[in-house]
């Protein structure tokens, strides 16, 4: 034991001699710290630890600077979002659909300011005549046993008689019905509840409006100057708006009526923020004024299978929606078509040279053989539509063409290969799409000068309007005469017979 003891005190005098020596090998250097000098080691601690605290922050400075610059970028991106969605709804205002704004959210105080004296329809200074109105039975109930009242009432009504401005005054004699236990009492003829003006100059405003084109001013002012009748603008826009109320069911009528042609002329245009529609043939025109211009307008007006022959131009809502019995293309748009490429510099598409004369001559000669249907025989027509329909089947199948507008000529003629020639099956219809072109050419006219309507009623005023007397027109019947009689007892059965209508439909209010 003490042997050991002493053995381990010389081992660590040893070794503390050896750290001492000046001969160690380790003294300048670390065999664990890969031969460098301790100082050297050291120092460069000091350095990396400044250098580690300098780059801290510096990383710590560029991260506060990184979210600054982030949140300048959120700002500015928001902004550019803002201002791209004002240019898009700049860029698509003209065409967006006009929404009127709910008078609950208008802080405007509505009526005439405080004071404001009220306008009052002067009374006629000479009355021209007088009509005594009685009755033979009860207008609610139809009973025969009513009892005269010791009671009258008066009412003035200016109208124009024989191109006269009449001044009549109904003096309305009161009854009382047992049966129905009212006070009732009649209305003359020609007579408006509680109107000033009478049937005839409410219809003549309606024509002047809406098939001579006139604006309000102008109809106002032609009557106060051939009639000596003085109105105002708002009153003739109240006589649209009653015309409406008593015509409405006649209007619905004529639009039920239009699946049962056999055949039926379609077309659209623009009409302020909405389209304009019109589904014509020689008894009928019916104007439609709607928010779409797609295929489900034509379907509420005709249905979803129209079993007859649709004539219309090549827009697309004509076409796979909608089902028909045939259709036909209006070959005056193809040749217009064709005629623009003929016109332009084609001599480097020799094949669209060649091509496109072989089409227009094709459609030329199957319009002159339908106009001359008459002269030939069956036998003579059935020939020259037979040798039409083989140049026409040569054409379609030819190759494609180089330039691509005349291609496009040639896929159409192979997309709508069973709809351009259908008028040589059924010479009865025409080859073109002119007669709803015909009818809608006035009220583009009209559109003109009114620039469309903002409000629902205002666009059923015009539509209804133009439809009765554009069909009235067709129909060989006095457009003013059927407005008159609208006016003063609404549709009634005699009114649907005149125009050929089922007379079971329900009343005008």
């Amino acid at each position: 034991m003490w042997e050991c003891s002493v053995g381990w005190q010389q081992a660590q005098n040893s070794n503390q001699s050896r750290v001492r020596s000046p001969y160690f090998p380790f003294q300048k250097f670390c065999i664990f710290l890969h031969g460098e000098e301790p100082e050297s080691v050291l120092a460069e601690r000091e350095y990396l630890r400044e250098r580690v605290d300098t780059l801290e922050f510096a990383m710590d400075f560029s991260n506060h600077q990184l979210k600054k610059l982030q949140e300048r970028v959120k700002e500015l991106e928001d902004e550019k979002d803002h201002l791209q969605k004002e240019l898009s709804d700049a860029l698509q205002d003209p065409f967006t659909k006009y929404k009127k704004k709910d008078p609950a959210e208008s802080t405007a105080k509505r009526g005439a300011p405080v004071g404001h004296q009220g306008h009052f329809r002067a009374k006629p200074e000479t009355i021209d005549k007088t009509l005594d109105v009685y009755l033979d039975r009860c207008p609610i109930c139809g009973g025969e046993r009513i009892s005269p009242c010791n009671h009258t009432t008066e009412h003035l009504q200016e109208d124009f008689e024989d191109c006269k401005l009449i001044t009549t005054c109904f003096v309305h004699c009161y009854y009382w019905c047992p049966d129905c236990k009212h006070v009732v009492h009649g209305w003359g003829e020609n007579e408006i509840s509680n109107a000033f003006i009478g049937p005839d100059a409410r219809a003549k405003a309606s024509f002047m409006r809406h098939e001579i084109k006139g604006s309000y001013n102008d109809v106002r002012r032609t009557l106060e100057c051939f009639g000596n009748l003085k109105l105002s603008n708002a009153a003739l826009v109240g006589f649209d708006k009653h015309m409406t109320q008593k015509g409405k069911p006649l209007y619905d009528a004529l639009k039920q009526s239009l699946p049962e042609y056999p055949f039926m002329h379609a077309d659209e245009t623009g009409w302020k923020r909405d389209w304009l529609w019109v589904f014509t043939n020689p008894f009928i025109t019916f104007f439609d004024i709607d928010e779409s211009r797609g295929s489900q307008v034509v379907i509420d007006h005709l249905g979803a299978y129209y079993n007859g022959i649709l004539i219309s131009d090549f827009y697309g809502a004509y076409r796979d929606k909608i089902g028909a019995f045939a259709k036909q293309k209006c070959l005056v748009h193809l040749l217009r078509d064709i005629k623009k490429l003929l016109d332009g510099d084609l001599k480097k598409h020799p094949d669209a040279e060649r091509f496109l004369p072989l089409v227009k001559e094709l459609i030329q000669d199957a319009i002159f053989l339908h106009s001359q249907h008459s002269a030939f025989t069956s036998d003579e027509y059935r020939s020259g539509r037979k040798d039409i329909l083989k140049r026409f089947r040569k054409l379609y199948r030819h190759a494609p063409l180089t330039h691509h507008e005349s291609d496009n000529i040639r896929k159409r003629l192979i997309t709508f290969k069973n709809e351009l020639f259908t008028f040589l099956k059924y010479p009865a219809i025409e080859p073109t799409n002119n007669i709803s072109e015909r009818a809608i050419r006035n009220s583009v006219r009209f559109r003109k000068l009114i620039f469309g309507n903002m409000t629902a009623s205002g666009k059923l005023n015009v539509a209804l309007a133009m439809t009765i007397i554009r069909t009235a027109i067709q129909r060989t019947l006095n457009p003013i005469e059927i407005l008159r009689d609208i006016a003063v007892k609404g549709t009634t059965p005699e009114l649907l017979k005149r125009f050929g209508l089922p007379t079971t439909m329900p009343q005008a209010p």
